[in-house]
Order: C-alpha cells, then structure tokens, then sequence
C-alpha cells in the first residue's frame, strides 16, 4: 500500500509540476486530520508522514518557484518605476544614475538635485526652505499664506486636475486602511491559535506527565541485561499506560485546535486572493506601473503554515 500511494503522489508531483497550483488544491492534497490519534501505531503514522512529506515538499517548492519569479518581476518593476519618477520631475537618465549612487555626490550636487525635484513637486526651491529657518512668526505666516494663495490659484487654473489627483490620494488611503485592515485582522486569529497550541504545550501537567514517563523509561533501561524481568515488565507496562494517558489527555485538545485551524486556513483563501489584488492596486496607485503578480501565493503561505501544524497530529502519541 505505501508503494502504491508512493506512484500515486509521483504521479500528482509530476503533473503539478507542469503548472502553478492554487491553495485550495493544495490544502486538499494534504493528509486529513487523523481521527483517533492515540488509537494509530506506526504503520498508520509512517501512512500520513509519508503523504505530509511529499505535499509539504511540493507546496515549498512552489513558493520558491513564485519568490524566484517574484523577484525577477521586482526588478523589472522597480527600474519602471524608477523611468517614471524620472520623467514626473523631469531627471535625465544622468541626474536618475547620479540620485541612485548618491554617495558619489557632493553636497552641492545633491542640494541641486533635491532643489530640482522640489520645485517640480511643490514649486519650493530648497533655498527658500532653508530661508524659514531665518523667519520670525510673522514672516512664516506670511510666507505660508502666500504659498496657499498661489497653490489654490493654480487648482483653480487645473480643476480637472486638481479632481483626479484627490480621487487618487483618496483612493490611495482607502487602499492603504483596506489591507492594514485585512493583514491586522488574520495576524490577530493567527495570534490567538498560537496562543492555543503554546497553552497545551506549556501546562504543568503535561511537563509533569512527561517527566514521569521519562523516569520510568530510564528505570527500564537500567533493569536491562540484569535478569529481573519480571520487575522490566511490570515497568514497561506501567509505562505503556502512562502513555496512553498523556496521549489522551492532550491529543484531543490539540486535534480540536487543529480542526478548527483548518477551517479558518480554508476560509481565509478568498480574503488572500483580495488582499493580492488590494496590494497591487495599492502599488499602482502609488507608482503609476502596474504590478504583475501571480494570484495565489499568500494563500500557498498559509496552507504551509497549516501543514507544520498539522505535522504535530501525533506530537503526544509516543508509541
């Protein structure tokens, strides 16, 4: 039987291979939740670390995959963004290389550069910036008033313009709102189900329960090749019963988390696949280049953070 699911699962990696694959096949790929895991011994065990492995190896090679591709991407994405900043205010491919490897310049360099992209930007000379400093209070709230008069004039002069640059700084923030939104609420369930496992892996009792089974196996140990093994199998037994307790004291809480965790890691899918599309609007908003992006990859990282959970199915079954 391991043979043959060893085919079956060859057969799916090579297939896959050829493709990108969703998150959802992904997490249906995984082995399910075992039922009664103190009840399974090592054969049903080596069964499900068998499948885990071999999904788990396909589901970190597809990010890698995606991460290589990503990056590739990026930097198509940054020397755009890059031209486009350049032509926005008005830097020639030689003031672009010089702001790029500003460690080169010196410091009259760079103030003409920063004062070129000022009074692009702002219409301010960085000289005049400089000269604030030299203001009283009176001379400040006359420099400001002058400069608000003459920005409001030039709105006036470009409505049109003025329109479409607040429908995107408005669009921007509401962007920016929407995923923080989105990223803090998942950070915040996932912050909970960490607190969940951590509370069974650090109670007491189950420190203590370990503790004496610990002793009673070093007990046994000891009682090897001594030719009492009437007292080694009283022990052994006496261990084998503290397993069984420790195994059905935590194991039933950790699975109950664990089934739990699944459905949000299920449910969760379609809030990736939107906070994807918010980020990239995000970005091209912000850049004015659109941002290729592969749909898919937050969830992948999600069913990979399910898959080590789900690694740990057996953690109290010590058989």
């Amino acid at each position: 039987m391991k043979n043959l699911l060893s085919l079956i699962l060859f057969m799916i990696l090579n297939v896959i291979s050829l493709s990108q694959v969703k998150p959802e096949a992904f997490i249906g790929m995984l082995p399910a939740i075992p039922g009664n895991a103190c009840a399974d011994d090592m054969d049903d065990k080596n069964i499900f670390f068998d499948k885990l492995d071999s999904i788990s190896e396909l589901i970190e090679n597809e990010l890698e995959n995606r991460e290589e591709k990503s990056g590739a991407d990026s930097e198509e994405f940054e020397n755009i963004t890059i031209k486009n900043l350049a032509n926005k205010y008005g830097l020639s491919q030689k003031e672009l290389e010089q702001l790029q490897n500003d460690e080169n310049l010196s410091g009259e360099e760079q103030e003409e550069l920063i004062n070129k992209v000022m009074k692009k930007k702002d219409d301010v000379s960085l000289k005049e910036v400089k000269n604030l400093d030299s203001l009283d209070e009176r001379g400040m709230n006359s420099w400001a008033e002058a400069y608000a008069d003459q920005k409001m004039a030039e709105t006036q002069y470009d409505y049109e313009k003025s329109q479409e640059m607040q429908l995107q700084n408005k669009n921007s923030y509401e962007l920016s709102q929407l995923r923080k939104h989105i990223t803090d609420s998942l950070k915040a369930i996932e912050f909970k189900f960490a607190q969940q496992f951590d509370e069974i892996e650090n109670d007491p009792e189950r420190k203590k329960m370990l503790d004496n089974i610990m002793k009673l196996s070093e007990e046994a140990n000891n009682l090897m090749g001594e030719g009492n093994k009437a007292k080694l199998d009283v022990i052994v037994e006496k261990i084998k019963t503290e397993m069984e307790k420790y195994c059905l004291k935590f194991t039933p809480k950790y699975l109950e988390i664990l089934n739990r965790y699944e459905s949000y890691t299920k449910s969760c899918l379609p809030v990736c696949y939107k906070l994807e599309k918010i980020i990239a609007q995000h970005t091209q908003l912000q850049t004015g280049v659109e941002m290729k992006y592969n749909p898919g990859y937050l969830g992948i990282k999600q069913v990979s953070e399910y898959s080590k959970k789900l690694r740990d199915a057996y953690k109290y079954n010590l058989k």
